[in-house]
């Protein structure tokens, strides 16, 4: 009787236990992904190719009178300006030699005019046959050497008054002292150098540009060149010269003109010219990241309303490497995918997780403004940095 009790009592609570169990359903999981709403916005290819600063003037200075230094005015590093004396070159031979010729053409001066006196005197003679042709003849030829001994002397004597002042050695433009090889007490020599002098107020950068490139860049251009040493933002300079024949290492050589005011970037300062290939303003743009190639299709997801995502063909133009421009296939306000597009399909169910129109507007890596542009460079060998 107590064995059946206890089989009534199991029994019973087997069933109860049973009754007591609902059915479970599985939660369907949702892949989660972050959104960002599409703007206008400029994005620029460039190429880059590296130069160095030089002057856009430079020119060496050689005495045209060898001789002691007798005054040095300036050194490396000052600035003088045109028509300054650079230097001085003692004249004491050169103003003895011209006290001498004075005194030459004092005695030249006497003998010109005795010879004139006598020929004077003697014209109306040698009219009236009174004297001979052989006798006149003689007196015209002195007459005739004295005026040109007279004239050498003159010519002689500016001879050395220009030697004279070229002894005062002077700049021939306005700009920096950038090399000096004289010293007070020194010899100047005129087979040498005295000075450099380079004009830093503009300078000039040179590039060696490949061929692909040469046709896109025209004289005027204005260009980007950066000069890391000076400061990171860009300075603009502008295209002066295009060699049209290739060097020997195939590349076309290209002249920038860099205006520099204030002398702050030096001459030998590394330089960075990006010329600019391609440029689009007022565009969609989006990161290169979003825009997915599968089987031959070009690709974004649009987030719906609904919270599923859509499948997007789209044409796509300039291409940064870092950023896209979307031609075709989305517009301004839609919500494109921007995290954990890479596995989705089309009509999926997703969980976005920055939902609100704040977190939309400002959780997008690599989003650029309406204001805002998108550049590239690409390296002298024409591919992307």
């Amino acid at each position: 009787m107590r064995k059946q009790l206890l089989f009534l009592l199991l029994a019973g609570t087997l069933a109860l236990s049973g009754c007591g169990e609902e059915t479970q359903t599985p939660n369907e999981t949702k892949r989660s992904v972050e959104v960002t709403e599409i703007t206008r916005s400029s994005i620029a290819s460039q190429f880059t190719y590296s130069g160095k600063t030089a002057p856009s003037k430079e020119i060496t200075v050689i005495p045209t009178i060898g001789g002691k230094v007798t005054g040095k005015y300036y050194d490396i590093g000052d600035y003088v300006r045109a028509g300054a004396t650079l230097f001085q070159v003692d004249t004491t031979d050169l103003q003895l030699s011209a006290k001498s010729l004075e005194a030459n053409r004092a005695t030249a001066e006497l003998a010109l005019e005795n010879a004139k006196a006598t020929y004077d005197s003697n014209l109306p003679l040698y009219e009236a046959q009174i004297i001979s042709e052989s006798d006149f003849r003689q007196m015209k030829y002195a007459y005739e050497s004295a005026q040109a001994s007279l004239a050498s002397l003159d010519v002689q004597a500016e001879t050395l008054q220009k030697n004279i002042a070229d002894c005062s050695v002077t700049s021939p433009i306005s700009g920096y002292v950038t090399a000096c090889n004289v010293e007070t007490g020194a010899m100047a020599s005129q087979a040498g150098t005295s000075y450099t002098i380079s004009d830093l107020s503009t300078l000039l950068v040179s590039v060696g540009v490949s061929e692909q490139v040469v046709n896109t860049i025209h004289v005027g251009d204005e260009v980007s060149v950066t000069i890391s040493a000076y400061a990171e933002a860009p300075l603009k300079g502008t295209v002066k010269t295009i060699n049209p024949a290739a060097s020997a290492t195939g590349t076309y050589a290209v002249e920038i003109s860099l205006p520099n005011p204030d002398g702050q970037v030096k001459s030998g300062m590394l330089s960075e010219v990006a010329f600019l290939a391609e440029e689009s303003n007022d565009t969609i743009v989006l990161p290169h990241d979003v825009v997915l190639n599968k089987d031959g299709e070009t690709y974004v997801f649009l987030a719906q309303p609904d919270n599923t995502v859509k499948k997007s063909i789209v044409t796509t133009g300039i291409d940064t490497g870092d950023m896209v421009e979307i031609l075709t296939g989305v517009a301004e306000g839609d919500l494109v995918v921007t995290k954990g597009q890479s596995y989705l399909s089309d009509g999926e169910a997703v969980e976005i997780l920055n939902a609100s129109s704040d977190e939309t507007t400002n959780d997008t890596a690599g989003e650029t403004g309406p204001d805002e542009t998108t550049e590239t460079t690409k390296t002298d060998d024409g591919k992307e940095g």
